[in-house]
């Protein structure tokens, strides 16, 4: 596989100064008398992006996301190291980077086209597509200095958008803008992946990565900490984020699955008693499954096993009719003294977009104390109100409402259910909602009448 992009031991050093004074000195003074504090952005870094890939950077503030990108793009010179990038690049950095505040979003769309290296030929050729894809209608004319965030944006992705690129790379800036419009950039950033493009982004939003690429990568204080597949990276940075924002506590571990271990050997599971599957009078059944997912936590508790307890199809739990109830099940098991213990659930679609969620703490269940070894199985009751298609189920125990505080165990994909239509209840989407139709003939008002006559006029002509 060609590799679009290779970088290699890639560092970059920024001087910090205590005083504006400090930095002048420096430029005068010999090097063995600077005043400045180096602090380094990027550490060696070095990775490849192949050819019609599609990766996504993630990491909490200043792990040296935007620096990275910056250096990809030209826009600033590494400390140390290599990189190239083969092919004709577009990018989408800080919103109003290569725009020139007093020109007009239209003389800005020419002068950005000859600076990504379009032809005139082809400027003219993509010229009105360019303007109709921003709708930014009158203000199209207008200097730029004038424009919102999100005009900056219509603006800015219109034309990087333009170029046909070999390799686009974008920094975040589709987290301002209206609704519409992202949606309609994600919808073009989809159409480059799906022509082959290599698409590089960064983004605070893990569900984005999650739809949008087949590869993430992780940056903390400047170094690659995590490569692989989105979900396994973003639960690396769910972990990173708590245990950087947590108050104390011991701190938290990643563990991967092997292949060859046994369900109940994930993380070295304190042994517990999985429920043996059984089938009462109504064909309930209740067939044990060990979570063996990727986890993280400080593991003070551990999730032994996680089932669902459901009215199956030919006799597998996995596999439920839309509007089935059912009781999600998860047990775990105390390692050390718990004060409080909050357990949740998330529902999954099979992109990896987020359906459902709930735990104990939202419903006002309070748990807790719990003594070592101390064992708790915990039902969620609730109608599979799913449309058809692939989930995945993944749970949490920690403490308080959410598991940035303290996570004792989070596992991702501990459960896979399917779920089937209901041939006697039709509908289309992700999810089902009680509906009921009713039909009344009314006369129709005079008003509504001469604006119906009014559409049927202008449509005719």
């Amino acid at each position: 596989m060609i590799a679009m992009i290779q970088v290699r031991q890639l560092s970059k050093r920024y001087m910090l100064y205590d005083r504006p004074l400090d930095r002048l000195a420096d430029w005068l003074l010999p090097a063995a008398l600077h005043r400045g504090h180096p602090f380094w952005a990027l550490r060696e870094m070095t990775f490849d992006v192949a050819a019609g890939s599609s990766v996504g950077i993630i990491g909490v503030n200043g792990a040296g996301k935007s620096t990275l990108l910056k250096i990809l793009t030209g826009t600033t010179r590494p400390t140390s190291g290599d990189y190239r990038i083969q092919g004709r690049v577009s990018s989408l950095l800080e919103l109003g980077t290569g725009f020139h505040p007093e020109f007009t979003g239209r003389q800005n769309i020419q002068f950005g086209a000859k600076m990504a290296g379009l032809t005139d030929a082809e400027l003219a050729e993509r010229y009105d597509g360019i303007v109709e894809f921003a709708e930014l209608g009158d203000f199209i004319d207008q200097p730029v200095r004038t424009y919102s965030s999100g005009m900056l944006l219509r603006l800015g992705f219109a034309l990087a958008s333009s170029v046909d690129p070999d390799v686009l790379i974008i920094d975040e800036a589709l987290s301002v803008g209206d609704l519409h419009f992202q949606q309609k950039c994600l919808r073009r950033i989809r159409e480059f992946h799906e022509r082959g493009t290599t698409v590089l982004f960064v983004s605070h939003d893990p569900s984005m990565i999650q739809n949008f690429c087949n590869e993430a990568i992780l940056l903390d204080e400047g170094r690659m900490i995590d490569r692989g597949k989105p979900d396994q990276v973003i639960d690396y940075y769910t972990a990173l984020l708590a245990e950087k924002y947590r108050d104390g506590g011991a701190g938290v571990r990643i563990v991967r699955p092997r292949d060859d271990a046994p369900a109940t050997d994930t993380a070295q599971a304190a042994e517990g008693p999985a429920p043996d599957a059984a089938a009462d009078q109504n064909g309930w059944k209740t067939p044990p499954l060990h979570a063996r997912g990727h986890r993280t936590g400080n593991f003070r508790a551990m999730i032994t096993s996680v089932w669902l307890e459901a009215r199956a199809v030919h006799g597998n739990s996995q596999i439920v009719v839309t509007g089935t109830s059912a009781v999600l099940h998860v047990r775990w098991i105390a390692r050390e003294p718990i004060p409080s213990a909050t357990v949740g659930i998330m529902l999954r679609d099979r992109l990896g977009q987020e359906i459902f969620g709930v735990n104990s703490h939202y419903r006002e269940v309070r748990m807790g104390p719990f003594q070592p070894g101390e064992s708790v199985d915990v039902g969620f009751r609730m109608p599979i109100n799913l449309g058809e298609g692939l989930y995945s189920i993944t749970a949490a125990v920690h403490e308080g409402e959410n598991h940035i505080e303290t996570c004792y165990d989070w596992v991702e994909h501990a459960f896979s259910l399917q779920v089937l239509p209901n041939p006697e209840e039709r509908f289309t989407g992700l999810c089902r909602l009680p509906v009921e139709i009713e039909v009344q003939r009314e006369p129709t008002p005079p008003a509504e009448r001469q604006f119906a006559e009014w559409v049927r006029s202008r449509l005719a002509t």
